[in-house]
């Protein structure tokens, strides 16, 4: 049996849990300061912030609803383009590249331009949000080409590779120099090497779905802990080696910053990521396999097709709209408990502080709510780091022949309710300190749930189509377009309804991920 996507390198696999890394860490910094930026760079009463962040999380969903299946099918004809051009790279690796940019943009647009609410926020958070589903939704595509090829985890121990009879490789048959290596058209190198292992062909359909997607959560989560403890506190970091910058213009040059380092992660992932087309073609697949000239919407419709046959690719779905929803309730709507816990207690206090030291008014304080910042980044790194931890767990419970996705989603989800509704109970006053134990316990949790969907649902779409004779890979990026798709709803959902419950009830959204939660839960465990 034929492997799908042949010569699959360890940079490879290291690129594509960079990208999910990069683009976790941008959008964990951008949601968690957006409290801040929204009243100190734009001006929004504290009061509004809450409907604020609803209105621009419906605008961010609303662009991704659209955009992600038809990117996820755009890639799916980029490779048909590429089967019909030898020199043109795959549609993951155009497609990672054009996300980032966009990426770029924004955060150079939220830096350097933006005003107003409407209509900077908008636009600008609008294309923010085509590159984070375009980014996701192609990390996907990439787990799919990991889960379906040769890579096997002895790879990783490139250096126990023996360099007898290294130079005999590069040489063919007749003496001449060998550059078909089965890659890149290179030299053979160690990581060349470890490839030529041999194993047995049956290994490829090995249980290592949940193991790669664990791989990833681990990346995504380091992503998220290290936008926490060095993008988060960006503006203060800075604010203190530059004492003239105030915190409207600290916030803004660190959106500039992470701009420029959005771009060159762009750069990065086009030259190191993997080409399925080019290793396939020189593998000695035919184009005919691959139907390189079926159209863009034949293309759609077919990903539609696959789905509305695959329960399990249905269950994945259901499992993006839940995990998507707690990241938002992780991202967002914790940090607008922080913040008005500070605002509404008066520890933020720059009128006091001014009063207190006899400050000339007219002069920017950085000190407000910096203790705000500080607390934050712990709460959410907390957080972070259990879900971090746990990752590989998860992955063991997906490959597990006892438990399996389906009852991982199903514990997943259990965590996920016991933090939601045990927040909803400790939050029930007008004013909730979320300065203790409980707090940081029942934040954990939901954690735990959301890297628990995480990993069970990609897993679940990284199985489709594992082979050349299977006809789903074909179409692999309309069905991770429509993944994103059911998560950008489940995002679009909480952020309208729960962002305005969350002006009159910070703990509103909760209550609502909660049942969320609880309906994973019962199609998870649904029989058939």
């Amino acid at each position: 049996m034929d492997f799908l996507n042949p010569n699959y390198k360890v940079r490879n696999l290291l690129v594509l849990n960079a990208a999910g890394f990069s683009c976790i860490s941008l959008v964990v910094f951008l949601l968690a300061t957006q409290p801040f930026y929204l009243s100190d760079v734009i001006g929004v009463p504290p009061e509004k912030v809450g409907s604020a962040i609803g209105t621009l999380g419906a605008v961010d969903e609303l662009v991704a609803v659209i955009v992600a299946p038809l990117l996820g099918t755009l890639n799916d004809r980029i490779n048909g383009w590429a089967w019909n051009h030898s020199r043109f790279p795959s549609g993951s690796r155009i497609l990672e590249l054009v996300s980032f940019s966009v990426l770029a943009l924004s955060l150079l647009g939220y830096g350097q331009f933006a005003t107003k609410l409407f209509p900077d926020l908008w636009f600008w958070r609008a294309i923010f949000a085509v590159g984070v589903s375009g980014c996701m939704s192609i990390v996907t595509v990439m787990l799919h080409e990991v889960n379906n090829s040769d890579f096997r985890w002895s790879h990783m121990a490139f250096w126990r590779t023996q360099f007898k009879n290294h130079g005999e490789r590069l040489l063919d048959g007749n003496g001449e120099l060998d550059t078909d290596n089965g890659g890149n058209n290179e030299l053979p190198t160690v990581e060349d090497d470890v490839f030529r292992i041999e194993e047995g062909p049956t290994q490829q359909t090995n249980k290592k779905h949940g193991s790669l997607a664990a791989l990833l959560g681990v990346s995504t989560g380091l992503g998220a802990v290290f936008s926490v403890l060095f993008f988060l506190t960006l503006p203060v970091r800075l604010s203190s080696w530059y004492p003239d910058l105030s915190s409207k213009e600290s916030l803004q040059l660190s959106y500039t910053l992470l701009g420029y380092f959005s771009a060159v992660c762009g750069v990065v992932v086009v030259v190191f990521a993997y080409d399925c087309v080019k290793q396939r073609r020189l593998s000695g697949h035919t184009p005919d396999l691959e139907l390189p000239d079926t159209t863009y919407f034949e293309l759609l419709k077919q990903g539609l097709d696959a789905s509305r046959n695959n329960l399990r690719i249905q269950l994945a779905y259901v499992a993006a709209f839940v995990s998507r929803s707690t990241a938002v309730a992780t991202a967002v709507f914790i940090p607008l408990m922080v913040y008005k816990f500070y605002y509404n207690s008066g520890l933020c206090g720059a009128e006091d502080l001014q009063n207190s030291l006899k400050v000339r008014s007219d002069l920017p304080l950085k000190t407000s709510c910096y203790d705000g910042y500080i607390f934050l980044a712990i709460l959410t790194g907390v957080a972070q780091t259990v879900a971090l931890v746990s990752s590989p767990i998860w992955g063991i419970l997906v490959d597990s022949k006892k438990l399996g996705s389906r009852a991982t989603l199903a514990v997943a989800s259990a965590f996920g309710m016991l933090g939601t509704f045990g927040l909803c109970l400790v939050g029930r006053g007008d004013v909730y300190d979320p300065r203790t134990a409980t707090c940081f316990i029942l934040v954990s949790l939901l954690g735990l749930s959301q890297i628990g969907t995480i990993i069970a649902s990609m897993s679940i779409v990284s199985s489709v189509g594992q082979t050349v004779e299977r006809t789903e890979h074909r179409v692999i990026g309309s069905i991770s377009g429509l993944y994103s798709l059911c998560g950008g709803v489940g995002i679009l959902v909480i952020t309208i309804i729960g962002g305005r419950w969350s002006d009159h009830w910070v703990f509103g959204p909760f209550l609502l991920l909660g049942t969320f939660n609880a309906a994973l839960a019962a199609v998870a465990t649904r029989r058939g």
